[in-house]
């Protein structure tokens, strides 16, 4: 467990004591315990407990939210839970693996980097802000990463379509529906957050959970529109490949064709009757070859001309 002094440019506290000073507390999941007189028993359970329903729970005295960090690990999305207890004096973050996201926003607040909101109000909520802030940036990045991979498989098919463009555009297909079902529940902790029934997070600052509420607004919008750039790629994965198709079946037929009025004149040489043009001339059989080619070679210039090649 680590105690930030949020006042004192989050310097590191051995102890705290409610209201005694804002303060950031950071904790694994096996320390929750120590929260269990200032929090609810149902709370501190769905800390321990692991694949937890994404949700907020407003309290007398503090707000409780339970959301996911997503990640991509080899091009595979992954989810880390974060408890999350905001008051009035503190907020409480309780993560079960450790998540870079909030290490990298002390830093970034103590080098006073994109955090400017910290030089006017030094409140657990502006915290939160910021976390749900870098959360929804985070989710941005990851859309944007399978917009890409879903880019690069189109241009793919429009050269040349293969079996295996069908098996990316599948898996990225799963991913984004998978990353459509972290990401909506967000949706309602983002208008819980601007009612703000116990009022921890203060009549001033309800402005920049409106302005969250927005961004995840877009964000969903940029879900959506992931999902329709993938269902037009799928389709362009089966135009090309009906395309394919078609010119394959285009050959066969020109092939038949041109082999059709030849086999009729073989076939009709191969009859057994006495009198038979050629039959007796010893150049016979060179003239009928020298026939058959030259009108494989007239078919062939009338399916050019036609633009049928």
């Amino acid at each position: 467990m680590v105690i930030f002094n949020i006042e004192e440019n989050f310097k590191v506290v051995e102890e705290w004591k409610k209201d005694e000073f804002p303060a950031w507390i950071l904790m694994e999941e096996d320390e929750v315990n120590l929260l269990e007189k200032m929090f609810s028993y149902e709370c501190i359970n769905e800390c321990i407990d692991y694949k937890q329903e994404q949700r907020i729970d407003c309290f007398k005295d503090y707000t409780f939210i339970l959301i996911n960090i997503i990640e991509q690990v080899e091009k595979q999305i992954i989810s880390k839970e974060l408890d999350i207890f905001l008051g009035k004096s503190f907020i409480v973050t309780v993560y079960k693996s450790n998540i870079s996201l909030l290490y990298d926003l002390i830093e970034d607040i103590k080098e006073e980097k994109n955090c400017q909101l910290f030089k006017v109000d030094k409140s657990p909520s502006i915290i939160l802000y910021y976390i749900l802030d870098r959360i929804i940036i985070n989710n941005y990045n990851i859309i944007s990463d399978l917009e890409t991979e879903g880019d690069k498989i189109e241009l793919e098919i429009l050269k040349d379509p293969e079996s295996k463009h069908l098996n990316s555009l599948l898996f990225i297909r799963r991913e984004a529906y998978k990353l459509r079902k972290l990401i909506k529940p967000i949706r309602y902790i983002g208008d819980t957050l601007v009612i703000d029934e116990n009022e921890v997070i203060g009549e001033g600052n309800k402005v920049y959970f409106k302005n969250i509420n927005s961004k995840i607004e877009k964000l969903i919008t940029s879900l959506d529109t992931l999902s329709q750039e993938l269902a037009i790629v799928r389709e362009a994965y089966e135009s090309e490949l009906a395309n394919k198709t078609n010119e394959l079946m285009k050959v066969f037929t020109i092939i038949t064709a041109v082999f059709l009025p030849l086999e009729l004149i073989t076939a009709i040489f191969s009859m057994s009757f006495e009198s038979m043009p050629f039959k007796t001339c010893p150049y016979g059989f060179y003239i009928l070859v020298f026939i058959l080619s030259l009108m494989a070679i007239i078919l062939l210039l009338i399916f050019k001309i036609r633009k049928f090649l």
